[in-house]
C-alpha cells in the first residue's frame, strides 16, 4: 500500500502532535528511542517487568493507560499515566509519555509543564526538548518552539526529525528562506530522506517556481515511490504550468502501480476537467463509480459532466436519483436547476432554484440564476428583487451589483443602471466588464464624458476588449465627434473580431458621418450578410446611406424593414414618411 500521510502544510501543530504520539512499547531497552520510516518518534517503555526497582504498581497503571491510548481513550490514558506517577514520580520515562497524551489531546500547557518539568531533571532529554517545542507551537509561541528544535539540533546534530519539525514550523508561520535552510539540513543528516525533497517541493509551489518543485518531487518520488503526496505535487507542478498532458501521465503512472487508490483517479478526472477532456474526466469518474455506485458526490460529479456534454436527460436523471436519497442535497439540486435552465426550461428551473434554502452555500448563487432567468422572462421586478436579496447577501460582491446593473439596463432605467455599476466597479475597480457597461449606461443616459472615460478605462485594463473598442467608436461617430479616431477604435475592434456584424455596421456608420457614403454603403451591405439576426439599426443605417445617395426606393426598403423588426423606432418613422412625400411629390411633378 501507498504511504498517504502527507505533511500538513496547513497546521504544523497538528503534525508535531502527530508525529509524537508517545505510544509506548512495552520490551526493549529503557529509554531507547528511533525514528520511524514516516518520521515518528517512538519512546520504548522504561519499566520493564520483573525489574524490582520498579514499583508494580506503577508498571500496571502504565499498562493501562498505554492499552487506553491504543484505543484512542486519551483522557483515561491520561488518567492512568498520572496515577502511574503517584507510584514512580522521578519517572522521566512516565512524564514524557503523559506530556505526549497531553498534547495529542491539544492540552497544549499542561504538555509544557511536563516536559519542563523533565528538563528541570534532565536538561539535555531530547524526547522532552521535542514535546516542549511542540507544546509551544500549539500555543503559537513560535521562539520557544523554535528554541527547542534548535537545542535538539545543538545536542544531536544528526537527529532528522528536529530539522523536519524546524522546517514545518517555518512553513506554518511562512518564514521560506528559514524552512529552506531546515529541510536542505535534513537532506544533508539523511540523503534518503523523501520528506526533505517534499517539503522543499512544496515551498517551491509556494513561491510559485513549479519547475523547481517537478524537480523536487521528483527527487522525492525516487527515495519513496510509495508516498501519494509527492505524486499528488508532481502532478500539481504541471498543472500550475498547464502542462496537463504532463499531469495526467502522472496520475497514469501512479495508478499503474496503485490502481485501488481513489485520490489519484479523483485527481485525474479534475485534470481531465481543467483540460476540457469531459470524456476523459467522465470515465474516470465511472471507474471510481464501479466500486462505490452509491455515492451520491460521484452520481453528481457524473450528472455535471454529462450536463456539460449536453446530455441533459441523463444528467437529471442522476441528479433526481441523488435527491431521491438525500433531498437536501444542494449540489445535486443546484446543478438539476441548471441543467433546466440551459435547456430553456425556465419555469422548471425556477421551481427547482426556488427550493434551495438560505441556510445552503448555494443559496446566491442560486438567486443569481433566478434573476438571470426571471430577465430572460422579462421579469424585471422578479429579477430585481432577487438579485436585491443577493446584494444583501453578498455585499463585497461586484458581480451582484453588476448584473443588478444589467437588470436596470433591460429596464431602460438608466440612472439606477449607472449607480449599480459603480458598485460594481468600486468593489472590484480591476474587472475591465464592469467598467465597460458602466461606460454603456453612462451613454444611455447621455454622461458622454463620463462614459468615453469609462470605456478607456477598460481598454487600459483589457487592451483586447472588442466590445470596448466597437462602443466606443459607435459612440464618437453617432454623435459626430472624433470622427477619424472612431473609424480606428471600430477597426481595432473588427481586428479582434473581424466578422463581428455589429462592428462592421460601426464602421459603416463612422463611413457615413465622415461622407465617405460609398464606403459606408458597402460596409453596411458586408453588416447585413455578418450579422447573426436581421438588426434593425443595421437596416435603419443602411436606409440612411441609400438615401444619401438618392437611391430613395432601396432606402424606403430597408427603412420599412427597420420598422417591420422595431415598431418602436418613431425616428425611422419620420424617415420613411418624409421619403414618401419626396417620392409622391418627385411622380407628381414627373406626371405633369
Amino acid at each position: 500500500m501507498r504511504q498517504a500521510v502527507a505533511m500538513g502544510w496547513g497546521s504544523a501543530v497538528l503534525l508535531v502532535a502527530w508525529l509524537l504520539p508517545g505510544c509506548a512499547q512495552l520490551g526493549g531497552p529503557p529509554g531507547e528511542e528511533r525514528l520511524s520510516e514516516a518520521g515518528r518518534v517512538v519512546v520504548t517503555a522504561s519499566a520493564t517487568r520483573g525489574d524490582p526497582r520498579v514499583d508494580q504498581r506503577a508498571y500496571y497503571a502504565y499498562s493501562r493507560s498505554v492499552w487506553a491510548e491504543l484505543q484512542g481513550e486519551l483522557d483515561e490514558a491520561v488518567r492512568w499515566e498520572r496515577e502511574a506517577l503517584t507510584y514512580d514520580p522521578k519517572s522521566l520515562h512516565l512524564r514524557i509519555h503523559l506530556a505526549s497524551l497531553l498534547l495529542r489531546k491539544g492540552d497544549f500547557r499542561a504538555a509544557l509543564q511536563e516536559g519542563e518539568e523533565v528538563l528541570a531533571l534532565a536538561s539535555n532529554n531530547i524526547q522532552a526538548h521535542l514535546l516542549v517545542a511542540a507544546a509551544y507551537q500549539g500555543l503559537r509561541n513560535v521562539k520557544g518552539a523554535e528554541r527547542h528544535y534548535q537545542e535538539v539540533i545543538r545536542l544531536d546534530p544528526r537527529r532528522p526529525e528536529a530539522y523536519l519539525f524546524l522546517g514545518n514550523l517555518y512553513i506554518e508561520t511562512q518564514n521560506f528562506p528559514e524552512a529552506i535552510r531546515a529541510f536542505e539540513a535534513l537532506a544533508g543528516v539523511d540523503p534518503n530522506s523523501h520528506l526533505a525533497r517534499y517539503s522543499l517541493g512544496r515551498i517551491s509551489m509556494e513561491l510559485r517556481e513549479p519547475e523547481k518543485a517537478r524537480q523536487y518531487f521528483e527527487a522525492a518520488i525516487e527515495r519513496n515511490e510509495d508516498f501519494d503526496p509527492a505524486w499528488v505535487g508532481l502532478a500539481a507542478s504541471y498543472e500550475v504550468q498547464g502542462r496537463y498532458e504532463e499531469a495526467v501521465r502522472v496520475y497514469e503512472r501512479a495508478l499503474a502501480d496503485d490502481p485501488q487508490n481513489r485520490e489519484f483517479r479523483e485527481r485525474l478526472a479534475q485534470v481531465h476537467l481543467r483540460r476540457g477532456d469531459l470524456d476523459a474526466a467522465l470515465a474516470a469518474y465511472e471507474e471510481l463509480r464501479k466500486t462505490d455506485p452509491s455515492n451520491l458526490l460521484l452520481l453528481t460529479r457524473i450528472g455535471q459532466i454529462l450536463a456539460e456534454k449536453k446530455d441533459h436527460e441523463r444528467a437529471m436523471a442522476l441528479f433526481r436519483q441523488v435527491l431521491e436519497k438525500d433531498p437536501t442535497n444542494g449540489e445535486a439540486r443546484f446543478a438539476l436547476g441548471l441543467s433546466l435552465e440551459d435547456q430553456k426550461r425556465y419555469d422548471e428551473a425556477l421551481e427547482v432554484l426556488g427550493k434551495l434554502t438560505a441556510q445552503d452555500a448555494r443559496y446566491v448563487d442560486a438567486l443569481l440564476h433566478r434573476g438571470y432567468i426571471y430577465g430572460q422572462q422579462e421579469q424585471y421586478d422578479q429579477a430585481t428583487a432577487v438579485f436585491s436579496e443577493a446584494a444583501r447577501l453578498r455585499p463585497r460582491e461586484g458581480n451582484v451589483p453588476y448584473l443588478l446593473g444589467l437588470t436596470f439596463l433591460q429596464r431602460k432605467d438608466y440612472a439606477k443602471a449607472v449607480l449599480q455599476f459603480e458598485k460594481a466597479v468600486a468593489l472590484d475597480p480591476a474587472n475591465p466588464q464592469f467598467h465597460f457597461q458602466l461606460g454603456a449606461a453612462l451613454e444611455r443616459n447621455r454622461q458622454l464624458d463620463r462614459a468615453e472615460a469609462a470605456f478607456r478605462k477598460a481598454l487600459e485594463l483589457d487592451p483586447k476588449h472588442a466590445d470596448a473598442y466597437n462602443y466606443l467608436g459607435y459612440m464618437f461617430a453617432d454623435e459626430g465627434i472624433k470622427l477619424e479616431e472612431s473609424v480606428a477604435l471600430v477597426k481595432k475592434a473588427l481586428e479582434l473580431e473581424p466578422e463581428n456584424g455589429a462592428f462592421i455596421d460601426s464602421l459603416g456608420w463612422a463611413y457615413f458621418k465622415l461622407g465617405r457614403t460609398d464606403e459606408a454603403l458597402a460596409e453596411l451591405l458586408r453588416a447585413v450578410k455578418f450579422s447573426r439576426r436581421d438588426d434593425p439599426t443595421i437596416r435603419e443605417h443602411l436606409g440612411d446611406a441609400y438615401f444619401k445617395q438618392g437611391m430613395i426606393r432601396d432606402a424606403v426598403r430597408e427603412w420599412e424593414r427597420a420598422l417591420e423588426l422595431d415598431g418602436t423606432n418613431e425616428a425611422v418613422r419620420k424617415k420613411l414618411d418624409d421619403a414618401r412625400q419626396h417620392t409622391s411629390r418627385d411622380a407628381h411633378r414627373n406626371s405633369q
